[in-house]
């Protein structure tokens, strides 16, 4: 049986909501019935468990807690709909520890066929997150968020993340410059998104490789231009008065399929 949700637990969890506490804490909250499910799948390191008694009478969220081997606790209906980020909770919220890795350690973990997406100012929580799953689903082994990229492990990017954060090996830098010499060095191809480049479907992508996105607005900064080996394009209709560019997140998933698609 759950064990009633402590006053010191509750503080502990709702720190979680904030950027600052799950830096400081090294953890994140999974919210919902499908995304826990994601992450048992994926054995990701589950911490505990909180769950509200219509949490409990529900048939999906029972086998879900079947198959924990983690405290869980029971809260009330309010208090569970300040821990979660969304309007309506789901009833069940997890607390999982964070993996994020040195950036150092990105080159070396790759290998020869290494491919790691780079995130160049990628600022909107629901793109990063779709191209977390997008990355996790083509099999890239690596994320990196460089400067003015959404924090990884925030509610939105958990949510459109759809599980794909623990198939992932992921970083964070605030030098994507030296971090490309360093796969550079470890003799990877380095490819970014760029309304100028080569057209996609003349792409040849070589591996180990990485490939940076930018942000819609300004584009891949001038640290990581100037290190690229080539620019990828995705061409629209010459006629286009009412879009002047694709959605980062989609464009991402053209490009990967295109990278990594078999």
């Amino acid at each position: 049986m759950p064990t009633p949700l402590s006053n010191r637990r509750r503080k502990a969890i709702a720190a979680l909501t904030r950027r600052r506490g799950r830096r400081r804490h090294g953890r994140t909250l999974v919210e919902g019935p499908r995304a826990l499910q994601a992450a048992l799948d994926a054995e990701a390191p589950l911490v505990e468990v909180v769950v509200t008694p219509a949490g409990l009478n529900d048939p999906t969220v029972r086998g879900l807690l079947e198959q924990l081997s983690v405290s869980v606790y029971e809260t009330s209906p309010d208090t569970m709909a300040a821990l979660a980020d969304v309007e309506t909770p789901q009833g069940i919220v997890a607390v999982a520890e964070r993996r994020l890795h040195d950036p150092a350690t990105v080159p070396a973990q790759l290998g020869d066929v290494g491919t790691v997406l780079l995130l160049d100012g990628v600022q909107d929580p629901g793109n990063v997150g779709t191209l977390l799953r997008t990355a996790a689903w083509f099999g890239a082994q690596a994320v990196v968020a460089g400067p003015g990229t959404a924090g990884l492990y925030g509610p939105k990017v958990m949510r459109a993340g759809a599980g794909g954060h623990w198939a992932l090996h992921l970083a964070r830098t605030d030098a994507p410059g030296p971090l490309l010499d360093r796969l550079r060095r470890h003799d990877a191809a380095l490819y970014g998104a760029d309304l100028q480049g080569t057209r996609a479907d003349a792409w040849q992508p070589a591996r180990p490789s990485a490939l940076v996105l930018g942000s819609e607005a300004h584009g891949l900064s001038a640290a990581v231009l100037d290190r690229l080996d080539l620019t990828v394009s995705l061409p629209g209709t010459p006629n286009r008065p009412a879009a002047e560019s694709l959605n980062v997140a989609v464009a991402g998933g053209i490009l990967l399929y295109e990278w990594l698609g078999l």
